[in-house]
């Protein structure tokens, strides 16, 4: 039995779909998502769409259980107008998805079983294997975009990385793995396949994302054609360490505006420049 693995497609519809074009994922019978399947991506609800159309499992990602929370004040912020846009695509969809699956001796989480939502790289993994039940063999996860393996005693955990986001620094590749059970025994392979970014651009525009957060959609197509690992982050907190003098908040638009002119852009251009070349 073949299983396909699919984790942090962050509303990359054109990556999902060129996942599912591979030979690999046709020839599995079933597809698990390990979440964060929305969020930063302009088609989230397509990819939801798309997954349940597969009859997918789905398990709860950071960005899924956020949106239980967007009517709060915390969420009300200019950095959050992306993810409120999202709210709004999946309103009324079950976003109620489990938090763990198992299958056998294999584990599948999102970030780590005991916390799904927790950021891990291979170090820490290994660190944890020899701790997990000893009936597990296998874990499975995601959350964090940089792919990365550990093994000890014969007990390994995969994160194949993002299939939406991927951060190893290749670009335009869309990460997914294949688990196979034969008598009980798991054994897992990673595979990358390449799609168009530019359809993701183009749906940005399609959808007035480029309006809606210019800074946060430039810094997820850098992420996604160069694949740069953190991007986000380090965006997030170069607008922080902005903001703090001017007596700003990171939910202040005036404080992205700002250091959106002083930021390192991978591409040299500021969103500004950036959004008028593409519009051009």
């Amino acid at each position: 039995m073949q299983t396909l693995i699919l984790t942090d497609i962050h509303g990359n519809l054109p990556a999902l779909e060129a996942v599912l074009s591979t030979p690999e994922a046709q020839a599995c019978h079933q597809v698990i998502s390990l979440g964060d399947y929305s969020g930063f991506g302009p088609n989230p609800l397509d990819v939801y769409q798309r997954l349940t159309s597969l009859h997918a499992v789905m398990l709860l990602g950071n960005h899924e259980e956020r949106l239980h929370h967007m009517e709060k004040p915390a969420f009300a912020g200019y950095n959050w107008a992306l993810a409120r846009w999202t709210a709004t695509q999946l309103w009324g969809q079950n976003l109620h998805h489990p938090r763990v699956y198992r299958m056998g001796r294999v584990l599948m989480t999102h970030g780590t079983p005991g916390d799904p939502f927790h950021l891990i790289d291979g170090e820490e993994a290994q660190a944890l294997l020899p701790a997990l039940p000893e009936d597990i063999q296998l874990v499975i996860s995601g959350h964090n975009h940089i792919p990365f393996r550990a093994s000890v005693q014969g007990r390994s955990w995969v994160n194949p990385g993002s299939l939406g986001m991927l951060e190893d620094e290749t670009g335009s590749m869309a990460a997914f793995a294949v688990l196979r059970m034969a008598k009980g025994e798991p054994s897992i392979t990673v595979h990358r396949v390449p799609y168009d970014p530019g359809k993701v651009l183009h749906a940005m525009v399609a959808q007035s994302l480029h309006t809606l957060a210019p800074e946060m959609c430039h810094a997820v197509y850098l992420t996604m054609t160069r694949g740069l690992p953190q991007y986000m982050l380090r965006l997030v907190d170069h607008v922080k360490r902005t903001a703090a003098p001017l007596g700003l908040s990171l939910g202040d638009q005036q404080a992205w505006k700002i250091a959106d002119e002083t930021f390192p852009w991978a591409d040299g251009c500021t969103s500004r420049e950036f959004w008028k070349e593409v519009l051009s």
